[in-house]
């Protein structure tokens, strides 16, 4: 599910009455996105139009919208905003990167201009962050500045951060697959891994035969990335062929990033992959393996979730995926035998846990039901 954020859009509007007569209306917009709380208020405009009999008609004058993230600590009006753009003159790179960053978690388009600006800045790191922020503004109008600004002879930072910027802001009609293509060969390995999410990102059809050479890539993030893209877009088979390469290499990063892909992708075997990993000697791969297994909402893990749960932090996350399955749950753990007499005391008190649930929701008959089968099966 997406959260939810709170926009501040003000939508500047005259009337046909007197069209010299310059108007605006601030709405608070609970929305996903900075695209949807636009469409939002221009929905509510528009709806007070509808049901207004007057014989004027209202105007939004576009140019002057302004759409920003309501954030604590954060400028909350459009003059503190601007007196926050106006600090991306400065001298002070460091003045320079927190003004940014602060732009970018706002997300108020209106400083695009002074952000562009930076593009031309000595240092390649405030050229990235200025790209990186203008697509976590994610102004179409942006686009091609951003896209011009790449060059193969380009800060690979700031390559990257530019192909990722164009799939942020790229609409479904731009033409970028030629873009794209050519960030999908740079000799970078960030400018391709980021060059195939944001093909996946934007959903372009008939990309497969960009993306299937790199399931050869020499870069980890590179194939995951290809594979991830392509599982419900090509043949699975040859995909998950190269996903159990790179978890049997040796490279402990080719095996963190085929977690990745399994953590994000329910491909078949995923569970049996993911618990055969949990028992790799690299740290980074056990961990990955670890956090990606207990982040997986599927019943069949609960065998390897009691094996591996270590701390109550563990068993709690268990806790809560076990009262969402409810009933669904008693059965797998009635049956489960257990490796360790930790995991069957684990078991035991996930059984406590269901009890208590069911006296609570569905009273002591079904509770009593729920507590014989427990004691038939012991």
């Amino acid at each position: 599910m997406v959260s939810q954020k709170t926009y501040k859009v003000i939508i500047p509007y005259s009337e046909s009455a007197n069209p010299r007569k310059k108007f605006k209306i601030e709405y608070s917009i609970e929305a996903a996105d900075r695209a949807s709380a636009l469409k939002k208020a221009e929905h509510e405009f528009s709806s007070y139009s509808d049901y207004n009999s007057a014989s004027w008609v209202r105007m939004i004058e576009r140019e002057g919208i302004r759409i920003w993230k309501i954030l604590p600590d954060m400028p909350q009006t459009p003059s503190h905003i601007d007196e926050l753009a106006k600090k991306l003159e400065s001298d002070d790179e460091d003045v320079i990167y927190n003004c940014l960053k602060a732009l970018g978690e706002i997300e108020d388009a209106s400083a695009s201009d002074k952000i562009i600006r930076l593009f031309s800045h000595k240092n390649p790191e405030i050229v990235a962050l200025a790209v990186e922020t203008l697509g976590k503004i994610g102004d179409p109008s942006n686009l091609n500045a951003i896209m011009n600004l790449y060059k193969p002879d380009r800060h690979p930072r700031v390559k990257a951060c530019i192909v990722t910027a164009v799939g942020k802001i790229a609409l479904p009609d731009d033409e970028i697959l030629d873009f794209i293509a050519k960030a999908l060969v740079d000799s970078d390995a960030r400018v391709r891994a980021n060059a195939v999410e944001s093909l996946d990102n934007l959903e372009i059809a008939g990309t497969a035969k960009l993306l299937l050479p790199l399931l050869e890539d020499e870069d980890n993030r590179v194939r995951a990335n290809v594979i991830k893209a392509l599982w419900n877009k090509d043949d699975q088979n040859k995909l998950l062929e190269a996903l159990k390469i790179m978890a049997n290499d040796e490279n402990p990063w080719m095996k963190t990033s085929c977690i990745f892909v399994l953590d994000k992708v329910d491909i078949p075997g995923r569970i049996e992959l993911l618990a055969d990993m949990c028992l790799e000697e690299h740290p980074k791969v056990r961990q990955n393996a670890r956090e990606a297994i207990f982040r997986v909402n599927n019943l069949e893990c609960l065998p390897y979730w009691l094996e591996l749960i270590a701390n109550e932090q563990e068993l709690a996350s268990v806790s809560e995926k076990i009262l969402r399955f409810g009933e669904r749950a008693l059965t797998p753990l009635l049956s489960f035998q257990g490796n360790t007499e930790l995991s069957r005391k684990n078991a035991a008190t996930l059984l406590d846990l269901l009890e208590q649930q069911t006296l609570a929701k569905s009273g002591w008959i079904s509770w009593l039901k729920t507590k014989q089968k427990r004691l038939f099966k012991s």
